[in-house]
């Protein structure tokens, strides 16, 4: 698929607007500055609604574009060695059960090593830890803890780089469950494709656990199955996520680590060694995606959803995704870092739109023309119950009437929160706050299996 149908869609909106304005007398009157308002931001956020819901489709449209990026049938010989960092910090719920998930990937002991990255203030989860490590009695683990600044993961990711043996840097949550042939997968697509770096499968599980969390759920299983494919394979440009994601160290090493200023220094990473020239590659199937847990709390959710955002700010404000070689490289990156602060736009624009179009005197066409981004929002709750069918049916979870009313009562009150979580990371950019704010686990992903 190339961007010609979105662009097709997005020209055709752009004259549907040229003709209101020439026929429906959008250039005269009082109410022109209302009209041009209306027409205009109509039109910007249709082209929003269009390019998400293409990204979010783009698997199902044509699911043979897919088939190539699913993990491998016959895996090669072991040949690299991997070095998975676990950065944790108050993660004594979850952290003995992730350093045994770790531990139980199915590759030779002798080319894997496990480093669990506390700071040393962190009594709880280090001596969670501690007897993790010492139950397992594998010398191919070992705690590192440090007491120095910033309190933030991407420094605990560099002092793990710098600890690291081998050669792949395999990133790992404190609360992940990884699938247990993921090393022989990222091994095999590594020597097979010549690839630097490998995004595989993140999906969050508990999808009845709080009212907001099937909608969290489907957007990790939107963007991990369909998203990053689209964005990878149409706009060479691979936003990676923070976890289940593994460099050559050498390439690390080439761009210094991690930004300690940045709180989304994943997506920086992979902007960064775009730059730098490495080959990235996403490889997913459902079956050995890493498995998660959402936020505990609304309040949780807000502060993870705001780092994201933040995160996403400082890299447009970093500048250096406008130095990729190609225009449509940077113009799939500048959506993608732009776009949480458009959603909320579009969930603010929608009422104001309602309003304008009943209170004030504008062309009917006008009128009408304003709620296309309400549609297109409509569109994506029915997308969104139908996805979560399949997502029930894809992991073999129960299912029950009651599952797509969740999206349906839920989708707006959902939005509510998003947009709420960038208007605030929009206000802690403002007030210069870059402070890590912590994301809760409680182990409910591994708790209901149990």
């Amino acid at each position: 698929m190339k961007l010609s149908p979105v662009l097709i869609i997005v020209g055709f909106f752009i004259a549907i607007f040229l003709w209101l304005a020439v026929n429906n007398g959008l250039l005269f009157g009082s109410n022109y500055l209302f009209s041009v308002f209306i027409v205009v931001f109509s039109i910007l956020l249709t082209i929003q609604g269009v390019v998400t819901l293409t990204w979010m489709l783009y698997a199902w449209e044509d699911p043979q574009k897919i088939k190539d990026y699913r993990s491998p049938t016959i895996f090669f010989p072991p040949k690299y060695s991997f070095t998975a960092l676990i950065p944790a910090r108050h993660e004594e719920k979850v952290i003995k059960d992730t350093i045994n998930a770790v531990n139980k990937i199915n590759y030779p002991e002798r080319l894997k090593e496990i480093l669990v990255l506390c700071r040393e203030d962190d009594q709880g989860t280090i001596e969670k830890a501690k007897e993790a490590i010492s139950e397992l009695k594998s010398s191919n683990i070992r705690l590192i803890i440090f007491n120095d600044f910033p309190i933030n993961k991407p420094h605990s990711l560099n002092i793990g780089l710098k600890e690291a043996k081998n050669q792949i840097i395999a990133i790992f949550d404190a609360e992940d469950e990884p699938h247990s042939d993921i090393y022989r997968i990222v091994n095999t697509v590594i020597d097979r494709d010549n690839a630097d770096v490998i995004q595989s499968g993140v999906q969050l599980m508990d999808y009845d656990s709080k009212w907001f969390s099937a909608l969290n759920v489907l957007e990790y299983f939107f963007w991990f199955k369909s998203g990053l494919h689209f964005f990878t394979q149409i706009g060479n440009v691979s936003p990676l996520g923070g976890n289940t994601v593994f460099f050559k160290k050498e390439w690390l090493e080439k761009i210094n680590g991690w930004d300690e200023k940045c709180l989304t220094e994943d997506a920086d990473i992979g902007i960064r060694l775009t730059l730098a020239g490495a080959k990235i590659k996403v490889v997913y199937d459902e079956r050995h995606a890493t498995q998660e847990e959402t936020p505990a709390n609304i309040k949780s959710f807000i502060k993870q959803r705001t780092r994201w955002n933040q995160g996403f700010l400082q890299i447009l404000q970093k500048k250096h995704w406008l130095k990729l070689p190609t225009i449509k490289q940077r113009a799939i990156a500048g959506y993608v870092l732009s776009s949480p602060e458009i959603g909320a736009f579009l969930f603010f624009y929608i009422p104001l739109a309602f309003g304008v179009a009943v209170l004030k005197k504008l062309p009917i066409l006008v009128s009408l023309f304003s709620y296309i981004p309400f549609y297109l929002f409509l569109f994506q709750l029915l997308v969104s119950a139908v996805a979560l069918h399949e997502f029930v049916k894809t992991y073999k979870l129960k299912n029950s009437f009651w599952t797509p009313l969740r999206i349906i009562l839920f989708f707006f009150p959902y939005q509510i929160l998003l947009m709420f979580s960038s208007f605030r990371a929009g206000y802690r950019m403002l007030i210069k706050e870059i402070g890590w704010e912590k994301t809760t686990h409680t182990n409910i992903h591994r708790n209901k299996e149990k």
